[in-house]
């Protein structure tokens, strides 16, 4: 899965991120490694649809914003819920592992 989607070691706070590089409607996503690498993998699958539900809506609307979890988002998120039988989300419950590396990120 590693080689598909790139995992990034120091993403501490998200689980994904979705980046918009440049002109053109690209974008890629990224995932947590410390966040991920422990968790089921359903927490991985729902991440990354999470994630790309972001990619369609610049690729397809031009949306920029990272915090947009709008009527659009939830569209998407509902019909990929319900067709897929996932249980996407707007913000994850990895708050136990966050705050885990909080404070050793500090220390």
């Amino acid at each position: 899965m590693s080689g598909c989607w790139p995992f990034v070691g120091r993403l501490f706070r998200c689980a994904g991120l979705c980046c918009y590089e440049g002109y053109g409607g690209l974008c890629s996503v990224r995932l947590s490694q410390p966040l991920l690498k422990l968790r089921p993998r359903r927490d991985l699958v729902q991440t990354l649809l999470h994630e790309m539900i972001h990619a369609f809506l610049f690729v397809t609307q031009n949306n920029k914003d990272h915090d947009a979890h709008g009527p659009e988002f939830h569209k998407h998120m509902d019909r990929i819920n319900r067709s897929a039988g996932t249980k996407i989300t707007v913000y994850h419950s990895f708050h136990d592992e966050v705050n885990e590396y909080r404070q050793h990120w500090w220390q």
